[in-house]
């Protein structure tokens, strides 16, 4: 297992906006919930006002659904460059199921995946990450504010 503490994070997203800048976004869609962190960071460190969410999940737990379920819908009327900002890339079932749909809903804008961390083995890599992840990770967001009674 990695643990990934806020001062990984707080370096990270210096690096991340970095690389993300040049792409001029308008939009950040955060995928809830291990995206919301970062997608808000990332929103703050490159000042874009126009963020957002949506539910897509392929996990119960540590157990991988055998469908990825997608509740909730962004409004990108007038959005044209757009991140899809998650924690991981793990299977790549998330965003093979989400990025599809976005794309026939939004087709004249360009979307973006931005994640910290993606598996060699995922169905679909993202644009743009930091790190390769091999095992496990215990985000700080998931952790440290978790009451250790209820896992």
């Amino acid at each position: 297992m990695i643990t990934y503490e806020y001062e990984h994070f707080k370096n990270d997203i210096q690096h991340l906006s970095t690389l993300c800048e040049p792409f001029k976004a308008d939009t950040i869609i955060a995928v809830a919930r291990g995206g919301m962190t970062l997608a808000h960071a990332l929103a703050m460190a490159l000042n874009i006002r126009n963020l957002q969410s949506i539910r897509a999940e392929s996990y119960d737990g540590k157990s991988q659904r055998n469908t990825v379920a997608i509740s909730g819908q962004c409004d990108l009327k007038g959005s044209k460059k757009i991140l899809i900002v998650d924690d991981i890339v793990d299977s790549g079932e998330t965003m093979a199921s989400l990025v599809p749909i976005l794309i026939a809903q939004y087709p004249s804008a360009t979307f973006k995946i931005v994640t910290l961390f993606s598996k060699p083995s995922a169905r679909i890599q993202p644009d743009v990450f930091l790190h390769e992840a091999r095992d496990w990770i215990d985000f700080f967001w998931e952790r440290d504010f978790l009451k250790t009674d209820l896992l």
